[in-house]
């Protein structure tokens, strides 16, 4: 075999690359769109979302199993080839029994030739370019069985080696077996054979194919083993197991196999016909080898009612490693699984490239330059390839790789085609290069501000074209003065200052970077140092101002908080207030930082307002792929996060959109037969819960159809979502009869709060305080400073009374009786114990109690709280809503799940709990099943739940799987006395998953509640295989969850004994203990100190232990990080359950309070957006959501995960259809004077104490005006005619 002359303008494949598409190819459909998977390069993705896939769902997915005898593979990855190498590896398909041979051919090596190999980093693959291929069209028979051969050779000029794939069908056509397949066939043959002669077949069954397959094995086996010297042995064709078995119908194959027919007359003259055994030789020998292969291969796969207890074990092995290492590829570093978790399809680049999409980020950078350098024709199609990942991955290093080839005068396809649309030529146009310079010359003429754009595209066709003469054109970069006055379209003999000024105008406008050259060439030009100083200001990227963003809002006195989350009207405050009192240069400074920020944020309204302060600003109008926001109508960030959210779920927002049809009737015999969560719901609840229902319906039709940016949910809507009926009952009885004011959450209901919040187990000891009668002492919010970053301590309450603590509020029999009753999702049971919503057994408690420490009652806080002890008779409306705007998202959430549940008719009942079932509960509910191992028997309980609750590690961060593993992990309970082993399976998953991430903890030192900042890191993709319900105990699944736990259980083992060699009592570790005690010894022993004596071996025996204990460290690290990664690695190939991430809950602030936004993913369009009251924006830095958990960005605490094969039934971030908008304008100037709010919301004033300052969301809410009565007469009408609300649109009269 000759070196092949290599085709440089062809392009190639990587070895790892050529095995794939082999896996993939099934010759047994040639003909397949878009080439031969193996020969011809795969078709050019024009990225309109159809690939062109050479494949077809029903081709064989080879596995490849190494026929030993006839292969001469390396015997390790680490064998080097020499010039006398010739690798073999001979297989077959396990499955569709077809033959592929692999040479791999190093014998064209020559002096001066050096292999690829993976420690070269300039060639660490082969790289192999096709030849040629030849098919067979002969038919075929035991000498002749390839139909195809193709042949490659590395596109490395050193490197010699050559590739052969060879291709061979089976050796047993089907339609020879034909006959022995068929049952019915063969059972039919013997029972001919037993009426024929009955008295010689007496006692005899029919065949089955399994036993003729069993005999035809033995006869060709008979042959192989024979000695060709010897006669042959004959079958007898009227031998009982041969006539039972065969018939004329198989000569065919008999023939084909080799067998000949023979005659011969017995002792009695009855003449026999016999089939001589086929002559088996070196030669032929593989043939029939492959045929017992096959025969035994069609055996294994017989029912095993005709196998019966035959077990098979055909001694071969699996070929794919022999394939690795005989082409140099084995065991090849591949990108982490983190990055392909989303790959379920491969994506045609990496086809293009030649490459695998496991392949690492280095070794995609290599084979993009070894398919640029072998089809430079194609290159630019090559960059856009690589650059499409890199976007795809996120990766850096690849995003420089493609900077890098753009600085170097590189193209992709997409800007070449974009370079010939700027100039309007067809990219297949024919004309010459003058042409083409012609109007590149004309452009610049008639625009010279598009002169850098133009010489761009020149470049870029000058690149396409490889014509040297365009790109010498395009590389004329001089900008004469004429060009730089016409480019600022300005008159000679104009003053510097002006120049600077249209200069910055330009500049913000623009492109920077062509306004700093201009301004360079007329500086330069009149050598005046200001338009100098200004051209380096924009080089350096300062076009306007040399003032950073973050110094800008200093100047005006924002902290870096306020900045984050101030709207426009805010920083326009702020710069107003300054300006009031400011003289001339301090007047200039401030109007330069608000500047920045409005540049930085593009705000035209901060632009407009700097030109006019007293301009009418309009509101933007939204657009119909914009979400739009929700006002805070009084401290009500978290009821809107929950609000868009639920308005992005499509089952949720079209039952209420269709409310109509889904509502609950309320006839008796109807509300009689409903349950929720287990019981009986009253009438006037589900008024109450349809009434929500309703107001909810108008709020998601203006978020549908508002042409404003944002909308204002009704106070009616507020309260019915965040205060359930039970608690405004008990408020109202609490409050007229406590003399503490108003309770929270936890007294209300009479019982702790379940999930996000439990009772501490000792009340809170308050000091004594005397206080005198009609005195009312309160301490309130206002008076404590506050800051909004994570750290603070700040409320989510507007001019609100500090609630009281957890002693004043609730019972003493409560305190002593904290599991008489628990609350989920709004629901509440007097007479069980629930558990996320299912009754359980109160006498089971778990032990220990890891990772979950008691916490306070929502909303708590240590402020005085103190009234007279005169009982209300009446508790206002106000106090009631005040109450209610303490609870948070997670509360609020299972009472909105419970009004839907109560509004909703049933879609079905659950037969065994009598249960409502409906759509909110179809999509958002789910089911885990509780095993119980109590002596000899295993309990199983189901029990429903909305969401799954999860904590954050003590210390440090841990990840999703980490914290699901605490809800799912084998543990220890104690049950009468006794413990057993309980762990959690998932019975039913929702197809919207919500995790909490509990954050709040009580602090039993401290007695105060607190917040767990430490990160849970959660992916965009998670599978829950690893939770799902296994109800047989020696299943895969279940086998290797016990396997973790085993693991687990180790390394707390190999933790806790780290832990203790690391660090002693006196916060040194072990061995430095041990090596300052030798230092010490040894100066005892110099200085010989009278009475003291020391062993002469002290000090040796010391130096023996501290390299033990170092020995016994490192020994302990390497067994962890063994540990961790048989973790980690333990279910990465159970994928099944795939869920995608939607929306991420934050929460920014303490225990007792902050501010709540959420993050919503846009699956359609590939962002996210935050949702943060009235702003709705794109979140440009996914690290803000993913990363710095527990800074200034909040923590997240709720995550909602969809289900990745109904995502696009279950989720849709844009539903909008948008009305026409107001043509009122916004009028800034006539809104909260600034004063106003100065002194009475954001209360920046510095106390005596701390000097610390409130936080902006104090600002009183904006009055919201309520649905009008009709007929009031003091009720405002517009044009005396329909009245109308805040929003401008007219109130319905009900049921109309």
């Amino acid at each position: 075999m000759t070196r092949y002359n290599i085709i440089s303008s062809k392009p190639g494949k990587t070895a790892p690359r050529l095995i794939e598409d082999l896996l993939d190819y099934d010759p047994r459909y040639l003909e397949r769109q878009g080439g031969h998977l193996l020969a011809d390069p795969p078709p050019q993705w024009k990225g309109d979302g159809h690939a062109i896939f050479r494949k077809d769902e029903n081709d064989c997915r080879h596995k490849l199993m190494l026929l030993s005898s006839r292969s001469n593979t390396p015997k390790s990855a680490s064998e080097d080839a020499d010039p006398t190498t010739k690798w073999v590896v001979a297989t077959y398909c396990d499955e569709c029994l077809w033959h592929f041979d692999i040479t791999v051919d190093y014998t064209s090596w020559k002096n001066g030739h050096t292999p690829c190999k993976m420690n070269d980093q300039e060639h660490p693959l082969h790289h192999l370019q096709h030849v040629e291929s030849m098919y067979s069209k002969k038919d075929l028979d035991q000498e002749n069985s390839i139909t195809e051969i193709h042949q490659f050779a590395c596109s490395q000029l050193s490197c010699p080696v050559e590739v052969k794939v060879e291709i061979s069908k089976p050796r047993l056509r089907m339609e020879l077996l034909a006959p022995l397949l068929d049952s019915v066939k063969v059972r039919a043959r013997g029972e001919r054979e037993i009426r024929q002669d009955p008295e010689r077949f007496e006692g005899t069954s029919p065949a089955n194919p399994f036993q003729a397959l069993g005999y035809l094995k033995t006869y060709i086996q008979h042959a192989i083993d024979g000695d060709p010297s010897v006669a042959r042995k004959r079958i007898n064709k009227r031998n009982k197991k041969f006539a039972l078995c065969f018939d004329a119908e198989c000569d065919e194959l008999f023939n084909y196999l080799g067998f000949t027919t023979t005659q011969e007359d017995d002792t009695n003259g009855v003449r026999n016909f016999f089939w001589q055994q086929p002559i088996v030789t070196e030669q032929n020998k593989p043939f029939f080898e492959d045929v017992m292969f096959e025969i035994i291969k069609q055996m294994s796969r017989r029912p095993a009612h005709e196998r019966g207890p035959t077990e098979f074990k055909i001694p071969l092995k699996p070929a794919l490693e022999s394939i690795q290492q005989s082409l140099g590829f084995s065991g090849y570093p591949r990108v982490s699984r983190t990055i392909l978790i989303d790959s379920s399809e491969e994506h045609p680049h990496y086809r293009s490239l030649g490459a695998i999409y496991d392949f690492t980020d280095d070794y995609l950078s290599w084979a993009y330059d070894r398919q640029r350098d072998c089809d430079p024709l194609n290159a630019p199609y090559y960059l856009d390839c690589v650059s499409a990942i890199a976007n795809g991955r996120k990766s850096s290093d690849l995003q420089t790789k493609v900077v890098m080839a753009i600085s170097n005068g590189e193209f992709g396809l997409e800007a070449i085609q974009q370079a010939y649309r700027f100039f309007n030529v067809d990219p297949d146009n024919k004309e010459g290069d003058d042409y083409i310079i012609g109007l590149y010359k004309s452009r610049i003429e008639s625009a010279p501000r598009q002169k850098e754009e133009a010489r761009n595209s020149l470049l870029a066709i000058g690149k396409a074209r490889d014509s040297e003469k365009i790109r010498a054109v395009a590389n004329d970069k001089a900008m004469t003065v004429t060009e730089a006055l016409d480019f600022f379209q300005i008159a000679s003999n104009l003053d510097s200052d002006s120049i600077e000024a249209v200069a910055v105008s330009l500049s913000m406008d623009g492109d920077a970077s062509k306004v700093a050259r201009a301004l360079r060439v007329i500086a330069n030009d009149r050598n005046d140092p200001t338009l100098q100083r200004a051209a380096t200001n924009m080089e350096a990227g300062n076009p306007g101002s040399t003032l950073s963003v973050t110094d800008a809002y200093n100047r005006l006195q924002m902290t870096t908080v306020q900045s984050h989350s101030a709207n426009d009207e805010t920083v326009l405050n702020y710069y107003q207030s300054l300006m009031s009192d400011a003289g001339p240069g301090s007047q200039d400074s401030f109007t330069e930082a608000l500047r920045v920020i409005a540049i930085d944020r593009g705000s035209n309204f901060l632009l407009t307002k700097l030109d006019d302060p007293n301009a009418v600003v309009e509101a933007a109008p939204s657009t119909s792929d914009q979400p739009v926001g929700l006002d805070n109508i009084g401290n009500t960030c978290y009821l809107n996060s929950l609000l868009q959210y639920y308005y992005t779920v499509t089952p949720v927002r079209k039952v209420v959109i269709d409310f109509q049809n889904h509502r609950m009737s309320l006839n008796e015999e109807d509300i009689k037969k409903k349950r929720v969560g287990g019981r009986i719901v009253a009438k006037s609840e589900i008024i109450k819960a349809q009434k929500f229902v309703d107001e909810l319906h108008s709020l998601f039709e203006n978020l549908r159809t508002a042409s404003t940016h944002s909308v204002k949910p009704t106070r009616e809507l507020a309260e019915l979502t965040i205060f359930s009926s039970a608690a405004e009952a008990n408020f109202r009885r609490v409050s007229i009869s406590s003399p503490n004011g108003p309770p929270n959450l936890a007294s209300l209901l009479d019982s702790p709060v379940y999930g996000p919040q439990l009772p501490p187990d000792h009340p809170i000891q308050l000091p004594p305080i005397q206080v005198e009668d009609d005195i009312e002492m309160v301490d309130h919010p206002g008076d404590k400073s506050l800051d909004n970053d994570d750290d603070s301590s700040e409320a989510t309450l507007v001019d609100m009374v500090d609630p009281p603590s957890y002693e004043a509020s609730t019972s003493k029999d409560q305190r002593n009786s904290p599991k008489d009753i628990i609350v989920h999702d709004g629901i509440v049971d007097n007479d069980t114990v629930m558990v996320n919503g299912t009754d359980a057994p109160s006498e089971e408690k778990s032990l220990p109690k890891p990772e979950k420490q008691p916490p306070l009652p929502p909303r708590n806080k240590s402020g005085l709280v103190i009234q007279t002890n005169d009982q209300k008779e009446k508790v206002s409306d106000d106090e009631l809503w005040r109450f209610g705007s303490q609870q948070d998202v997670t509360e609020v959430i299972g009472n909105v799940n419970f009004r839907l549940l109560c509004a909703l008719k049933p879609t079905s009942i659950d037969a065994q709990s009598g249960e409502q079932m409906d759509i909110v509960r179809d999509t958002l509910y789910g089911a885990n099943a509780v095993y119980l191992q109590k002596a000899q028997t295993l309990e199983k309980k189901v029990e429903a739940w909305s969401n799954l609750i999860v904590f954050p590690a003590p210390n440090g961060p841990r990840d999703i799987y980490e914290a699901l593993d605490v809800v799912f992990d084998e543990q220890i309970v104690e049950i009468d006395n006794s413990t057993a082993a309980q762990h959690a399976s998932i019975d039913k998953l929702p197809p919207i998953l919500h995790i909490q991430i509990q954050r709040t903890a009580f602090d039993s030192v401290r007695q105060v509640a607190s917040k767990n900042r430490n990160a849970v890191n959660f992916p965009e993709t998670i599978y829950l295989d690893r939770y799902m319900d296994s109800p047989n105990p020696e299943s895969t699944l279940m086998k290797r969850r016990r396997e973790t736990w085993k693991w687990k259980a180790q390394l707390k083992v190999l933790e806790a004994r780290q832990a203790a060699l690391n660090k002693t009592v006196a916060d040194i570790s072990v061995a430095d203990a041990l090596i300052a005690t030798k230092e010490y010894i040894n100066k005892l022993q110099e200085e010989e100190i009278d009475g003291v004596l020391v062993g002469e071996d002290l000090s040796e025996c010391l130096e023996e232990r501290t390299a033990e204990v170092a020995e016994e460290l490192e020994s302990i690290s390497r067994e962890i990080a063994a540990l961790k990664q048989n973790l980690n690695e333990q279910f990465t190939d159970m994928r099944q359950y795939e869920y995608k991430l939607q929306a991420v809950f934050i929460h920014r602030g303490e225990a007792g309070g902050g501010h709540y936004w959420i993050y919503i993913y846009d699956f359609d369009n590939d962002i996210w957006r935050e949702y943060n009251d009235e702003y709705v924006t794109e979140v440009k830095d996914r690290r803000r959501i993913f990363e710095h958990q527990g800074a200034v960005g909040g923590t997240p605490y709720y995550l909602a995960y969809v289900r990745s094969s109904d995502r696009a039934d279950l989720v849709q971030a844009v539903c909008r259809e948008v009305d026409p908008p107001a043509s009122d304008p916004m009028d800034v100037s006539q809104g909260i004077q600034f004063e106003e709010a100065y002194q009475n919301a954001t209360a920046m004033e510095e106390d005596d104490e701390g000097g610390e300052t409130r936080h902006v969301e104090h600002v009183k809410p904006r009055p919201i005006r309520p649905k009008p009565v009709l007929g009031v007469p003091k009720w405002e009408a517009v044009n005396d005619q329909t009245p109308k609300d805040a929003h401008g649109r007219p109130w319905q009269v009900d049921g109309s």
